[in-house]
């Protein structure tokens, strides 16, 4: 019992003077017991936060140090990449260039080369290398890191036989790309295995004889061709463009949002077409005000089974007020003597941005006596109606104005109509 007691106090006092980092990197590990590794620490939060398991596969090493391109430090190998924690240097954990060195290992090293013609419409070009990007491995180079994830392309998309099968591929200086085309979108383009292929230095790859016409991958795009880039736009606004493939759920989601990330507005529009085939979309789409000049949209598609972006489009525009907008209050008449029960109704040539107008009731000293915000019938980018009542406090027969007005959310007044009534159960009427 003796001894018993004693080793527990030995192994509390152990854990009271371990370092804090030390009691840390225990507890943070993730650990899978598909290839018997853990990440932890800085390792663990740029694989969480930068796609995780679909991105970079299991872990095939512990943390270890290791010497790549001259500098010494922690690395830590993973099925489809290896990471490098730079920590130390202030540059955080970084991606290996896996691209590069699977073309050196096959004796096929890439080369610089200028800039030629893009090998069909739509395609990036990267001086810094000489290639360009396209279709769908364009759009996903995009949409999941760029230049930091992958780095520049150091080929052209070519077809190589990976597991018994043909496919189109693109290299770039830390990933490779390949086209499924076996799968569905988001799926049909993958990340290629080069952690384990550097790692284990497999021989050149067996290309397919004869080499047949490179194809181009087919997957899901998203083309905005309504607003143009950079155009002045009001709200609502007229929303266009084009997929190149019918999106599986029949629609897309859309985002109106500001520079600094807060929402304007959100939800979902129809795309027309078949599947397998193109699709297009166009929709009049309403969104609060920015608080500045300047509006981002977004269109994409997710899949309704995972929640993954399959793909993406942004648009960048300019907002001002719309000048079209005009309120017209039918009933009551101006000059007509009411109690204390107001009813107005009216109409508006369009929606408001918001879905809401503004009453307000001010007595002959400009004092406010009711001031309310409403909500009106119709639909985005189409003529509206309204309606409402309010009880508002005896004016004993006294001029007031009634005013309808538009006013968006960061208090541009897009429209006002106003109309002069006596108000109040006094009589006779007017009032002096």
């Amino acid at each position: 019992m003796r001894r018993l007691l004693t080793l527990i106090l030995l192994t509390f006092t152990a854990l009271t003077l371990m370092p804090a980092g030390a009691t840390r990197a225990q507890t943070d590990a993730r650990c899978f017991p598909e290839t018997g590794n853990c990440i932890s620490g800085p390792v663990r939060q740029y694989w969480e936060r930068n796609g995780g398991l679909p991105v970079f596969g299991y872990p095939l090493t512990p943390l270890q140090t290791e010497t790549v391109e001259g500098w010494t430090g922690p690395v830590q190998w993973f099925e489809r990449d290896r990471v490098e924690d730079h920590s130390n240097e202030g540059k955080g954990v970084l991606a290996g260039r896996l691209g590069v060195e699977r073309l050196a290992q096959q004796g096929r090293p890439w080369q610089f080369r200028a800039l030629g013609q893009p090998p069909q419409p739509g395609c990036r070009g990267f001086a810094e290398t000489g290639y360009y990007m396209c279709g769908g491995f364009l759009a996903n180079w995009e949409r999941n890191g760029g230049l930091a994830r992958f780095g520049f392309p150091i080929t052209d998309q070519i077809v190589e036989r990976l597991g018994g099968g043909d496919y189109t591929v693109q290299y770039f200086e830390r990933r490779r790309m390949e086209f499924h085309p076996e799968n569905r979108p988001p799926y049909d383009i993958l990340l290629g295995l080069l952690g384990s292929e550097v790692r284990a230095n497999l021989g050149p790859v067996v290309l397919p004889t004869p080499l047949p016409p490179t194809p181009v991958p087919v997957s899901q795009q998203i083309f905005i061709d309504e607003p143009a880039d950079n155009q002045v736009i009001s709200s609502p606004v007229r929303v266009s463009g084009r997929t190149t493939l019918y999106p599986s759920g029949g629609t897309l989601r859309y985002r109106f949002y500001e520079p600094s990330g807060a929402e304007l507005a959100r939800g979902t529009i129809p795309v027309s077409g078949q599947a397998g085939q193109a699709g297009r979309f166009n929709a009049t789409l309403a969104y609060l005000a920015p608080a500045g000049d300047r509006v981002l949209i977004e269109l994409a598609e997710i899949d309704a089974r995972s929640g993954a972006v399959v793909a993406r489009a942004e648009r960048s525009a300019r907002y001002a007020p719309t000048t079209a907008q005009q309120i017209l209050i039918d009933s009551p008449t101006s000059g007509s003597r009411i109690g204390t029960r107001l009813s107005v109704s009216g109409r508006a040539a369009l929606y408001p941005s918001e879905g809401d107008l503004t009453l307000s009731v001010i007595d002959g000293s400009g004092r406010y006596v009711a001031r309310f915000v409403f909500g009106v019938d119709g639909t985005p980018g189409q003529p509206a109606s309204f309606f409402v009542e309010y009880e508002i406090p005896d004016q004993a027969g006294r001029l007031v104005t009634v005013e309808v007005a538009d006013i968006n959310a960061r208090g541009d007044v897009i429209a006002r109509a106003q109309i002069n009534l006596f108000a109040g159960t006094s009589s006779p009427y007017p009032v002096p």
